[in-house]
């Protein structure tokens, strides 16, 4: 059933809200921590316009979906997804997932055994498979360690490297907030178990048997990871390829909307 808000009941009695629109091959967007489907209108509007069904959800705890105290970890996350994916009997989907959205889908890979039955396509933006850098692990999160994890899920430090960040385009402000309204719309105390269980995360081994084409995408001023982090990632994937925004930091599919979904609908005409 195409539509709008339309709710899924997952196996531990919480709704999650979806957005089902267009028709043709599925493209699901898995949107990062404390984000919403509706970050990806940009994309939602190129694809069903090029004739793909394009499928928005928010993830427990984010925007219109309910939020639980129970299940705040990765891989509850990846089974919701799972169990989207399977209600909704999508096949040959192109996965593409943003931040923490990256993660929950290698949660889901790690864990379904149907998941190579459905998905045949796989985006990931800018994140890391581990964010703390320990010893020869340098490629997570700038500065998160795990002397610090902890204090950086509490937000004691500021470990946004904001500073690295290009400004914020004029077409990207209406859907951001400002840094006080995003404190008082998400419930970040609440969601902290959730934030603490992708800091530790390590979904490394996943990469080497995803074995579907992977275009790994990130910007040239990430806040976040270093390119070379990318490179790494698009390389350990068997059939792996990287993007790069040469104007963009953590969100080139909104920064550079245009170029991102051009690349996106080359990606997908391809496999």
């Amino acid at each position: 059933m195409s539509g709008t808000n339309l709710p899924l009941m997952t196996s531990d009695g919480v709704t999650i809200r979806y957005d089902d629109e267009g028709e043709g091959r599925p493209v699901v967007f898995a949107s990062g921590f404390a984000d919403q489907g509706s970050s990806w209108v940009f994309q939602r509007d190129a694809l069903v316009e090029a004739g793909y069904r394009v499928i928005r959800f928010d993830h427990r705890m984010h925007g219109r979906s309910d939020s639980p105290s129970h299940g705040q970890r990765m891989s509850r996350l990846g089974l919701d997804l799972g169990e989207l994916v399977t209600t909704l009997d999508l096949r040959d989907v192109v996965l593409v997932g943003h931040s923490m959205g990256v993660s929950v889908s290698l949660a889901y890979f790690a864990t379904a055994a149907d998941a190579w039955d459905r998905v045949t396509a796989f985006v990931a933006i800018d994140q890391s498979p581990k964010i703390v850098n320990e010893g020869d692990w340098q490629w997570g999160v700038r500065g998160i360690t795990g002397e610090n994890l902890y204090s950086a899920a509490d937000f004691r430090f500021d470990w946004s490297n904001a500073d690295r960040e290009p400004a914020v385009p004029d077409h990207v402000r209406p859907l951001r907030p400002s840094g006080d309204e995003w404190w008082e719309q998400f419930p970040v105390a609440r969601a902290r178990p959730l934030l603490i269980d992708h800091f530790v995360a390590d979904w490394r081994d996943v990469l080497p048997r995803i074995p579907v084409p992977t275009l790994v995408v990130t910007g040239r001023h990430s806040p976040y990871y270093e390119l070379d982090g990318m490179r790494w990632f698009a390389d350990t994937v068997p059939h792996g390829s990287l993007a790069v925004f040469e104007h963009s930091g953590h969100e080139p599919h909104l920064n550079e909307y245009q170029a991102f979904n051009a690349q996106l609908l080359d990606f997908i005409g391809q496999h």
